[in-house]
């Protein structure tokens, strides 16, 4: 079986090539049973020390967009909701060492004259590549129950993709698709999902800034 690096490696090799698409690996839990009621107001709340607060913000609109063309009701402020949802984006990045084939010609004596080339053989050159994993961990906080001297976690979504490239800035909008589309669910297991460039939910959050939030 591979690993889970193995597979971001693949992941990231294809996304160089023609295909214009990624492969997202998803991981979510829920003790809800199932999404949210769509009429519940959900406020996406945002860390003010983020390392970086324009990207921050891009990704908040992103994840209210998607929300809303869901059909739910992403509201302004955290006293106007029954549920609180974070997130946290990441690059890490690891070293593989491969072996790349290459082919020699066998150049040596051929019918008693010195020259001309014969039979090969392959050699294999290693290599080092870089390798990076864009992840997404969202949290859905539950309403403050009877007692309960803050909110509880009732959802937590993963998702990771490998690239060639250390810029979650494309990359973000495949993990915020695929770990949505898992919303309020529990998924049992890792699960991998293809993500095309043309798909409409992508299209819908590729251009949006953070001053564009609705």
């Amino acid at each position: 079986m591979r690993t889970m690096t193995g597979m971001l490696m693949a992941v990231a090799l294809c996304a160089t090539g023609c295909s214009p698409a990624y492969r997202v690996h998803v991981n979510s839990f829920s003790e809800l049973g199932g999404p949210p009621d769509k009429t519940t107001p959900v406020f996406v709340a945002t860390d003010p020390n983020a390392r970086n607060p324009i990207l921050r913000k891009q990704i908040e609109a992103k994840i209210r967009s998607l929300l809303q063309d869901d059909g739910y009701r992403p509201v302004e402020t955290m006293a106007a909701s029954s549920y609180v949802l974070t997130f946290r984006v990441g690059i890490d990045s690891e070293r593989m060492i491969d072996y790349a084939p290459m082919y020699r010609p066998f150049f040596g004596f051929h019918g008693g004259h010195f020259g001309g080339f014969g039979g090969g053989y392959t050699v294999y050159t290693p290599y080092i590549d870089t390798i990076y994993s864009d992840w997404l961990e969202m949290k859905l906080y539950g309403p403050q129950g009877q007692g309960a001297a803050e909110r509880q976690v009732v959802w937590e979504g993963e998702a990771v993709t490998g690239t060639d490239q250390p810029d979650l800035r494309d990359a973000v909008n495949y993990l915020l698709v695929g770990c949505l589309e898992h919303f309020g669910a529990d998924t049992g297991k890792w699960i991998s999902m293809t993500i095309k460039k043309d798909d409409p939910r992508v299209q819908s959050i590729a251009g949006i800034k953070g001053e564009e939030t609705p």
